[in-house]
Formats: C-alpha cells, sequence, structure tokens
C-alpha cells in the first residue's frame, strides 16, 4: 500500500473572514504547485483516492494539481481540518483502504504523523510531498514505524 502526503501551498496569515479555515494561498503558493506539478511530471505517480481538508486553502491546493489525477476519487473532509496526527492516523485506519491514496493536510498533524510512522523526523514544510509504502493490502493496518519513504 501506498500513501501520499502533501500538505498545502503557502497561504495569507489571516484571511478576508478574519477565520484561519478560510485562508487563502499567495502567489508564493502558487508557485510552489507549479513547481511540485513539474515534478510530478517528470516523476508521475498513480493516485486512486484523494482526502483533502475542506478548508479553503488545501482545497486550492486540490485544485492546481487535480488534473494530474484524472482518475482519482475526491472527498472533502472538515475532520482532517488541522487534525493531529492521532486524529489523522485515526482517519485512514477507518477507511481500510486499499487504494493508492493521498492525503492533503496541514501541519503539525501531517509531519507528526509522517514521523510516527516512519520512526523518522520529518517535517513537511508548505507545499511538502512525501510518498510512504507498507507492507499492508490497506490503511486499517498503518501504525508506528511501518512505513518506508519512497
Amino acid at each position: 500500500m501506498i500513501l501520499h502526503f502533501l500538505r498545502h501551498a503557502k497561504t495569507n496569515q489571516v484571511s478576508p473572514t478574519g477565520r484561519d479555515f478560510d485562508r487563502e494561498l499567495l502567489p508564493r503558493g502558487y508557485e510552489q504547485l507549479s513547481e511540485l506539478r513539474s515534478k510530478l511530471a517528470q516523476s508521475p505517480i498513480t493516485v486512486t483516492r484523494v482526502f483533502c481538508s475542506s478548508a479553503k486553502r488545501t482545497r486550492q491546493t486540490w485544485t492546481e494539481i487535480a488534473d494530474l489525477f484524472p482518475n482519482a476519487t475526491i472527498s472533502f473532509h472538515d475532520e482532517l481540518y488541522l487534525a493531529s496526527a492521532s486524529e489523522l492516523l485515526t482517519f485512514l485506519s477507518s477507511k481500510n483502504s486499499p487504494q493508492t491514496s493521498l492525503l492533503i493536510g496541514h501541519n503539525e498533524g501531517l509531519s507528526d504523523l509522517a514521523t510516527y510512522l516512519t520512526g523518522s523526523d520529518i517535517h513537511l514544510k508548505t507545499c511538502g510531498y512525501l510518498q510512504l509504502s507498507f507492507p499492508f493490502d490497506h490503511s486499517g493496518f498503518i501504525s508506528a514505524s511501518t512505513g518506508t519513504s519512497i
């Protein structure tokens, strides 16, 4: 099983509404996504399932790369917004997904989960991407130090 992590791209520090949930990508965020698109074009990945936080910045991040995954099924989840590593692990485990999945979310939860799953210190910067491989048939079995960074 393969799981891809993507932290949203660079955002404004405040939103027009004053709510963190509504923060939007900065021009630098769109530049980061352009760089990511170039990397993925050179080394394509296959994703069949996308789990994305429902926050504005993660939705915008997905919109910029969605065409790279034309066959992927996307779902947006409020519970992924600023989720902790524990919450993300519970979410992924509950899906029992045998599919190659992409998780688009936020720090510190994404980095903490990657650290937990690999046993290595991982910090995803904005628009940071990570691919992990697991020796399991589905996401219900992922646990501490069972993932290998590819």
